[in-house]
């Protein structure tokens, strides 16, 4: 197409209103590369972050196990410790303890689950998603209340980072 300008020079214009498929693909190439690179260095921080989410629930369980035995402190001996088992199960009543079931039931009714099945579904990450059973264990004689996930063949997950407290 011919156009002339006001002194009325005659020159051509180029339909220069876009880029080309060869910059378009290119600039997608160098956009695909920055998200891979970029998205293995974030993965792992997100992992990161779902696992303390899971160890924050697991603290949950401290503070509650903390509440539950100053609610009810009588009715069982201190010279051993109190385990409190919590595994998944369809009665509802999967939170035993035939030692303080006063503890037990104020455990339940503070942690808001019938069942590890329920507590599971908070869990974020995982190694986490695997548990089968939270153990709840007030220690007297070390003023210690210390919780562990365990996946199906009792071996606990969270052998790193242990989540405990103090009676």
């Amino acid at each position: 197409m011919i156009s002339s300008n006001k002194k009325g020079n005659k020159r051509f214009w180029s339909n220069d209103k876009g880029f080309s498929l060869v910059e378009l693909i290119i600039v997608i190439a160098i956009m695909a590369i920055l998200v891979g690179v970029v998205g293995t260095q974030v993965i792992p921080y997100m992992n990161n972050s779902k696992r303390a989410k899971d160890l924050q629930i697991l603290s949950a369980y401290v503070t509650a196990g903390m509440t539950a035995y100053t609610t009810h402190p009588e009715g069982f001996s201190t010279d051993e410790p109190l385990v409190i088992t919590i595994t998944a199960g369809d009665d509802g009543d999967d939170y035993d303890c035939a030692d303080a079931p006063d503890v037990a039931a104020e455990l339940k009714y503070l942690i808001a689950k019938d069942n590890v099945s329920e507590a599971t579904s908070a869990f974020a990450s995982k190694e986490f998603r695997k548990t089968e059973s939270i153990v709840v264990t007030l220690d007297f004689e070390n003023k210690r209340i210390t919780v562990v996930a365990k996946d199906d063949e009792d071996n606990s997950i969270n052998d790193a980072n242990e989540v405990s407290g103090i009676l």
